[in-house]
């Protein structure tokens, strides 16, 4: 029988919270919190009956009783830590983006493959029951051909603070971290074609923070595969067309969406935003393949071509303009 999985979590926050309770839900053992407050790391520690809390992850990640890192903190850590935990011999589960630029995503992607070791990127909308069954009905061809999407990665009336409104902790505003999950939602649908362009107009209206940080956004992306789609992004919009992760098909053979009972600016009924069964999911597939060594659903391939759609239109909108 193959022992729990061992696990240590760095960051104690939202993400840090869920990445918690599904890996406790799925079996593994969460041995160490990490994070930047002590105070902090011990109280979250108690709440999830986690044996040690500590402020230096660099000795976390080196622990000789763990095999895997969970990498919930600010963007700007990615990089380092999950350097780090590939040098000690670990698995890596790092949350979206999966680094600050695509430069260090590449340097990410080849530190897994020159450990053999598992790394999987926080793309949790792969893993949501609904978002795979409209891919599944994609596929099937119900739909024909697809022409369009478009994607939603959207608060309305509710925009974040801290570090991810500080550029160099976040690398940027809505866009890498809403528009993100927009983006690859509209690449699974579509079977993961590549980004062949990518087009974008970004701006910040909403939020008193540095011209940097966008807070608004439309992007459009021309696959490989012939499709097109435009995925708008934002904090702090007046209404929602749609929940996060929403994504409309335009189809030669009709419409659909994941959530066709989205009405009148809210979400359907029954319907719960971070739900823990898609993060129980992935975190079950990242066990899975640390185990076996087989590729997960949301892989270093999926995390890097995210982020450079993501860093395309960065530049396209910047005021230079250009596509990529």
């Amino acid at each position: 029988m193959t022992r729990p999985l061992r696990l240590a979590v760095l960051g104690y926050g939202f993400i840090g919270d869920l990445h918690t309770r599904a890996a406790q839900a799925c079996g593994a053992e969460v041995r160490e919190v990490s994070g930047h407050h002590a105070e902090r790391a011990a109280a979250f520690a108690r709440v999830h009956g986690i044996d040690t809390s500590s402020t230096e992850w660099e000795h976390t990640v080196a622990a000789d009783d763990i095999d895997a890192v969970v990498i919930g903190t600010p963007n700007a850590l990615h990089h380092a830590q999950a350097l780090a935990a590939f040098a000690a011999g670990k698995h890596v589960l790092v949350d979206k983006p999966m680094a600050m630029n695509v430069a260090e995503a590449v340097e990410i992607r080849d530190a897994a493959i020159a450990a053999g070791r598992t790394l999987l990127v926080g793309h949790m909308w792969r893993y949501r029951a609904e978002v795979i069954a409209l891919r599944d009905r994609i596929r099937s061809g119900d739909l024909g051909t697809v022409v369009r999407t478009r994607g939603y990665g959207i608060h309305a009336g509710w925009g974040p603070s801290g570090w991810f409104v500080d550029p160099a902790l976040s690398g940027g505003g809505a866009l890498i971290d809403m528009g993100i999950h927009a983006i690859d939602t509209a690449r699974f649908l579509l079977d993961d074609p590549q980004a062949v362009r990518v087009q974008a107009s970004l701006g910040h209206a909403y939020g008193d923070y540095d011209g940097r940080i966008d807070d608004d956004g439309v992007v459009l992306i021309d696959w490989d595969c012939g499709a097109r789609s435009v995925v708008e992004c934002g904090w702090w919009q007046p209404v929602l067309d749609g929940v996060e992760g929403e994504t409309d098909i335009y189809a030669t053979g009709g419409h659909a969406r994941i959530w066709p009972e989205f009405v009148g600016g809210g979400p359907p009924s029954g319907y719960e935003h971070c739900a823990l069964a898609m993060y129980q999911a992935q975190m079950t597939d990242f066990i899975e393949c640390c185990h076996t060594g087989a590729t997960p659903l949301a892989s270093a391939e999926v995390g890097l071509e995210a982020l450079r759609i993501v860093e395309a239109a960065y530049v396209a909108s910047s005021p230079k303009g250009g596509t990529a």
